[in-house]
């Protein structure tokens, strides 16, 4: 966590930052997130061309804060069209894909995906989703916000992170603004918490300045955010891979080679992690015997 001061010195308004203790603001990631991080943030909306499927009724899809993008077809478009969409979100009950596949309908929701050419007129992989609080058109820059642990004696204090989706750029925010989107208060309490988590709120909305004794920082305003879906079903992980490696929770085929490093994992936990996927717990245990393996590695 860090503490933001300011002092009045001679009429002059110092501030400063101390980082009082190296405290992880975000957990860990396993691969599978890894994966998602480098996939694309994309708005849909629905085909209603009358003509023979999958040529017709598909998606439309727009690559968020892009101009353009590169389509299954090898063209570069403003939007895409996709014949066929694959859910791959773990643990979905029937009725969220229902859920999921109306607020594609009524182009209500962020995904996270990939497009791809494996099939006739394109493939839409979906691996997250979102579902907006209410039925107001977003307006803006897509981000996601997060609580990044600055606390501050004064205002504005740079509180939050937001990152422009698709753009790998990160802004420093004084302030977010909900009121606009007038949600649900239970809505409002679920915002909140996408806040401090590690995966951040997405939303939509337009910067502005806010003024106060420690300066000028930025704000945003939001127009629309997002609530993510997550499977109702339990993931029931395990071990898995030739060597017993990997925690998944589908069977893995690897192939059968043997690493030192492979041992550590007979003893330790395969279960789902915080943020929804399966992995090790990275207990001191297994820690220490994962490094211990790879500097006898290093000696040999």
């Amino acid at each position: 966590m860090r503490l933001c001061i300011s002092a009045l010195t001679f009429a002059f308004v110092i501030s400063w930052c101390a980082v009082l203790a190296a405290e992880p603001t975000h957990g860990s990631h396993n691969n599978s997130s890894d994966r998602r991080s480098s996939s694309t943030h994309f708005t849909v909306t629905p085909d209603y061309r009358k003509c023979a499927s999958p040529m017709c009724g598909g998606w439309f899809v727009t690559a968020v804060n892009r101009k353009s993008m590169k389509c299954p077809d090898r063209t570069t478009q403003k939007q895409c069209y996709v014949g066929t969409n694959q859910i791959n979100i773990p643990g979905l009950t029937d009725d969220q894909v229902n859920l999921l596949r109306q607020a594609m309908y009524d182009s209500r929701v962020l995904i996270q995906g990939e497009l791809s050419s494996a099939v006739a007129y394109g493939l839409f992989i979906i691996d997250d989703a979102w579902i907006s609080a209410t039925t107001q058109a977003p307006e803006g820059k897509f981000l996601s916000v997060s609580d990044n642990g600055i606390r501050c004696i004064t205002f504005p204090c740079l509180s939050y992170d937001a990152e422009v989706l698709n753009k790998k750029l990160m802004k420093t925010l004084a302030v977010y603004d909900l009121s606009n989107v007038n949600a649900t208060k239970e809505q409002l309490e679920l915002a909140q918490k996408a806040v401090f988590s590690s995966e951040g709120l997405p939303l939509a909305g337009r910067f502005f300045e806010v003024t106060g004794p420690a300066g000028n920082a930025q704000g945003v305003a939001a127009t629309q955010f997002y609530l993510k879906l997550v499977g109702e079903k339990p993931r029931i992980c395990m071990p898995t891979g030739c060597s017993g490696q990997l925690c998944s929770d589908t069977n893995v085929a690897t192939t059968c080679e043997w690493k030192p490093e492979y041992d550590c994992y007979r003893s330790a936990m395969c279960t789902t992690q915080n943020n929804g996927d399966c992995g090790w717990v990275m207990d001191d245990t297994l820690t220490r015997c994962l490094a211990n393996a790879s500097i006898n590695k290093l000696l040999r």
